[in-house]
């Protein structure tokens, strides 16, 4: 057996907990390369007793990883101007976006249907929540629920939990 054998062992473990984390937008092989990243550090780490299996210990580090590369990814994501762009040229943007509606709102895969809708009415195409009631055929209240309800599960999926 070849010394880095053992990597091939735990690639399943990683590959099931980046598997987690896919719905936070970055790639799938992105992850499983953090993981990786944890499972060395677990390896450099690692103490051999008889209270903590390895896999268990394992499990904490890719993890950590993991969430490490999408707090990162966050905090990088956002645009940011260029010191030597034209102070002009950013305030004709930011004038622009001020007095552009809301216009397709960006929702991840898999969004519940109930709750993309009530959005894209809501912030799409500027409707208050009595006209969306009418629309859907519910109740003024539901369609708070629906709308807040997408809000939060939104807010998750663009600010994912900190690493530990």
């Amino acid at each position: 057996m070849k010394p880095d054998d053992w990597i091939k062992e735990y690639i399943p473990l990683v590959k099931s907990i980046a598997q987690n984390y896919t719905k936070y937008g970055v790639p799938f092989d992105d992850l499983v390369q953090e993981g990786l990243l944890g499972l060395l550090e677990a390896k450099k780490r690692f103490q051999e007793n008889k209270v903590t299996k390895f896999s268990t210990y394992a499990h904490y580090w890719i993890k950590k990883k993991i969430l490490q590369a999408l707090e990162l990814e966050r905090k990088t994501s956002f645009a940011t101007l260029s010191l030597d762009e034209n102070i002009d040229r950013a305030s004709e943007l930011e004038e622009s976006t001020i007095k552009k509606p809301f216009s397709k709102i960006n929702l991840p895969k898999g969004f519940p249907k109930n709750e993309a809708i009530v959005l894209r009415l809501f912030f799409d195409q500027g409707k208050n929540l009595k006209e969306i009631a009418e629309i859907l055929k519910i109740s003024r209240e539901r369609v708070r629920q629906l709308k807040q309800k997408g809000l939060r599960r939104l807010k998750s999926v663009t600010y994912p939990p900190k690493a530990d």
